[in-house]
Formats: structure tokens, C-alpha cells, sequence
């Protein structure tokens, strides 16, 4: 699927969406994710804290919902937050969509926009040019 300006549209709703679904009652920051796969269609995820100080992030969340729906083959994925500028993927989130790319040998999209409307565009090979690469079997 493109990177048409009417998707990109459409994962800002849905990302916005789900980011009001978070979960964060420690540090009150929201965060949605909206990844669109090969096949056109769109898993949402949003972060999830707990008292640990461990979280769930919504590109995780995101990722998992396309897992457990059969999709592994990832085009982009959005964030959207409440900050300025815009939150990117931290580096585990990074690694994991790394993964992906690797296992269909073609780089993701990520698109970071906040309710401000600021917006970047990267390729995940910008933002983690050399992860590691997953074991072969």
C-alpha cells in the first residue's frame, strides 16, 4: 500500500483514537500506534504502565494485534503523542520492528505526529541503521 497522504490521514484517526485508550496512570503519557501492513490493513496499540516502572509501548501493542492476526509484513507505523516534538520509537521498539524488516527484507516507514499537528517522516534504517540481525534457523 502507498504512502498516500489519505493513509496517512486515516493512521493519524486511528492512532489518536486508541492513544485515549492508554493506560498511563503514573506518568499520564498517552500514546497510540497505528501500523499499516502490506496487506492494507491497520493494527492499533496503545502504551500500558503498571507500578514496576515497566510498560507495554504502543508500537508493541501494535505489533502484537498484526502478529496474532497473521501479519508479519509491516509498511508503516504512526505515534502519535501529546509532546512536542512528536515521540519516535525508543530503541527496543525499534529492534523489534527491525525484525520485521529484516524477515521481509524491506525498510518500515515511521511517521510521528503529536495533537499539535508537528509531523515527521523516517525509514527505520535512519533511525537504527544497524540492528541486530536475527538468528537464521
Amino acid at each position: 500500500m502507498r504512502d498516500t497522504e489519505k493513509n496517512i490521514q486515516e493512521l493519524i484517526i486511528k492512532a489518536k483514537e486508541v492513544s485515549l485508550q492508554a493506560y498511563a496512570p503514573y506518568s499520564n503519557f498517552r500514546v497510540g500506534a497505528a501500523l499499516l501492513t502490506a496487506s492494507g490493513k491497520i493494527y492499533t496499540g496503545c502504551n500500558v504502565e503498571f507500578s514496576d516502572y515497566l510498560a507495554l509501548h504502543a508500537e508493541l501493542n501494535a505489533i502484537g494485534a498484526a502478529v496474532k492476526n497473521g501479519e508479519r509484513n509491516f509498511d508503516s507505523i504512526l505515534i502519535y503523542s501529546y509532546c512536542s516534538p512528536p515521540v519516535l520509537p525508543c530503541g527496543s521498539c525499534r529492534q523489534k520492528l527491525f525484525e520485521f524488516s529484516q524477515l521481509n527484507k524491506k525498510d518500515i516507514k515511521i511517521i510521528v505526529v503529536n495533537d499539535k499537528g508537528e509531523k515527521s517522516k523516517y525509514l527505520l534504517s535512519e533511525l537504527l541503521p544497524s540492528g541486530n540481525i536475527p538468528v537464521e534457523k
